[in-house]
């Protein structure tokens, strides 16, 4: 079994340990050589955190060769499995799709969310698109020997997306997204309650994002959830204090927010590197 396979089939196994997958998602080398410093077991991108670093918006708006080169620099870095926040696929047609695929398996990375809103349009692909594309994808990292795990988004829970039975769509959205070759599900911005009617009724590993309304990690965990994201929160808390810097430099405050004994050191930034 080569490297890249041997790091798709780790990843997928860390959804099925009965222990939480926590994913704080980062945006560059530096922050996966923290998170392999601190011990965690995968790595994951965050799609606005990667784009607004690079000056876009989130939605696709960087060039998908930024995006790969980035990636392929993060996965480098580590030996730790990478999957990678791949929104709509960055492709108008399951041929691009497919070349997609290929060339971010080739970076390195070896899993991906992939989510159901429809490019451009606040609605949601149709059932059927969705899983052509799914099945697109298992197809295409199947030629290649690799179990690439995809983690299949639905966007149905995000507010304008969809008008109808939210939990109901969400669990047929899950059951068939499976049977198209998915390998974990991510109602993203669900309700704890509406996760808690969901998951029994849900065979795929569920992953879900950390908000304030979030249950705890602990409940999680003891509920069934395997895997829980950040999304752009690491970015968001790290401007925040940026900002706080700056601010406190433009009204003549003083140094101690970037001087004080919590600040981590440059040689402690070149040996979190060097790890």
């Amino acid at each position: 079994m080569t490297e890249i396979q041997q790091k798709a089939e780790r990843l997928l196994t860390l959804h099925h340990t009965g222990k939480l997958l926590i994913l704080p998602n980062i945006w560059d080398v530096l922050g996966a050589k923290l998170l392999q410093q601190q011990g965690f077991e995968a790595i994951a991108t965050a799609s606005a955190a990667v784009a607004f670093s690079n000056g876009y918006n989130d939605g696709q708006e960087i060039d998908f060769d930024e995006v790969l080169t980035l990636v392929e620099k993060i996965c480098i870095s580590t030996p730790l499995p990478i999957t990678v926040d791949l929104e709509k696929g960055y492709a108008e047609t399951n041929d691009e799709l497919s070349e997609n695929i290929k060339k971010l398996i080739s970076s390195g990375a070896v899993g991906i969310n992939f989510e159901d809103s429809m490019p451009g349009k606040n609605e949601l692909l149709s059932i059927d698109q969705q899983c052509e594309k799914i099945a697109v994808i298992r197809k295409t990292a199947e030629k290649l020997g690799v179990h690439l795990v995809i983690n299949a988004r639905t966007d149905v829970f995000i507010p304008g997306r969809f008008n109808g039975n939210k939990v109901e769509e969400a669990i047929v959205r899950e059951n068939n997204y499976r049977n198209a070759g998915a390998d974990c599900f991510y109602p993203i911005l669900c309700s704890s309650q509406d996760l808690t009617e969901m998951l029994p009724k849900i065979e795929l590993p569920v992953n879900v994002i950390a908000t304030k309304d979030t249950l705890p990690m602990t409940e999680l965990e003891k509920i069934g959830v395997a895997r829980l994201s950040l999304g752009p929160a690491l970015l968001r808390t790290a401007l925040t204090k940026m900002m706080e810097v700056v601010i406190s430099l433009k009204n003549n405050s003083g140094y101690e927010l970037f001087t004080n004994d919590s600040i981590l050191t440059s040689s402690e930034i070149v040996k979190m590197i060097k790890s």
